[in-house]
């Protein structure tokens, strides 16, 4: 055998380990640590000391920006396919300046997420700005788990998420508190819909996952106890990523009777894909009379927002170009709390 083809089958073999290598990390599943040590029970007292507080300056607007369904993937991003939407980002943060970043859900999708999840990260966290997420239906379906996630989550210096208790329902069930002059003005529930699930034995197809009975009840559990320690009525904002049943309804409401004028925004654009079935996290909503605000995601080419029964709800504007999206819908949504509390889409032309 010549030399030149000895060189040849020791050149290949090692380029093959290499490619084996490189397929072998990138397809390698990681799982995360979840705490076992915490949950909740219904006469559990509230302690603000376990919620995240921050602080709202007086006679100052506090600003929260929503950015959602960013799906970044490896297969795209490791070719630069996710400038666009990285861009789309340092436009919202540059030009808006907000005090809190808040992901409603689907930071990456797709079969391999390991190294965009830590990009993702990265890159959100050096903005030097509070940032909260929360899960989406297509997180954990990578080459990562939810729990694997939520560790890289809570290591980030600038992300205020939690895991939450893990007798309720998910990954992400936590609060952000914010306070002015010592007396929370509006809390913020960040609430983990889950992704997907059989119904009945005999499905051929999943469908939408809901809130849990347990998570209502940590809800309720919440709003009750800032109240008692806030010694008043305290308002609060819900951020989802499957949108409530209710959504629909508000929207065709809308259509078929108006409403006041200047009071509904916004587009839809496709169907809505709320959870398959209603278990009663509106009528809890109205319940309380504290939540005021919901904002979801999930629905790409939605992003209309509705007043309904009192309750503003909300598709945040899409983040970026990944999957479904039409000209001229991409951006963040803003909420600027001041005297009054205002809901706006802020496009990017990208």
């Amino acid at each position: 055998m010549s030399k030149t083809i000895k060189s040849l089958i020791i050149g290949i073999s090692i380029f093959l380990v290499i490619v084996l290598t490189v397929v072998a990390i990138l397809m390698f599943p990681l799982k995360g640590k979840t705490y076992d040590y915490d949950y909740w029970y219904r006469d559990k007292p509230y302690d603000i000391n376990d919620t995240v507080v921050l602080e709202k300056k007086e006679n100052k607007d506090f600003k929260i920006l929503i950015i959602t369904d960013l799906q970044f993937n490896d297969a795209l991003d490791l070719c630069g396919k996710a400038d666009n939407v990285y861009e789309t980002m340092d436009t919202l943060v540059t030009k808006q300046k907000p005090d809190l970043i808040v992901i409603t859900g689907d930071l990456v999708w797709a079969k391999f997420t390991k190294f965009s999840v830590i990009k993702a990260i990265n890159k959100i966290d050096s903005y030097g700005i509070p940032w909260a997420p929360i899960n989406g239906n297509h997180d954990g379906e990578g080459n990562v788990d939810l729990a694997w996630i939520a560790n890289k989550y809570e290591e980030a210096e600038n992300c205020l998420f939690k895991q939450g208790p893990d007798n309720i329902g998910g990954i992400g069930n936590y609060i952000i508190n914010i306070r002015e002059n010592d007396k929370i003005v509006q809390s913020l529930i960040m609430m983990d819909t889950h992704a997907s699930r059989y119904y009945d034995k005999d499905d051929e197809d999943r469908h939408y996952d809901f809130i849990y009975d347990s998570q209502i009840e940590w809800y309720k559990w919440a709003i009750n106890g800032i109240n008692e320690y806030n010694k008043t009525k305290t308002d609060s904002m819900l951020f989802i990523h499957i949108p409530l049943p209710e959504f629909k309804t508000a929207y065709d409401l809308w259509q078929k009777e108006g409403g006041a004028e200047g009071e509904n925004f916004g587009v839809k654009g496709e169907e809505e894909c709320p959870s398959y079935i209603n278990t009663g996290m509106f009528n809890a909503i109205k319940e309380l009379d504290s939540t005021k605000y919901v904002f979801a995601g999930h629905d790409h080419l939605n992003n209309y927002s509705v007043m309904y029964e009192g309750v503003r709800l909300t598709y945040a504007l899409k983040t970026g170009d990944r999957c479904s999206q039409t000209p001229g819908q991409n951006g963040g949504t803003l909420i600027t709390m001041g005297g009054e509390t205002t809901v706006e889409h802020i496009y990017v032309e990208n």
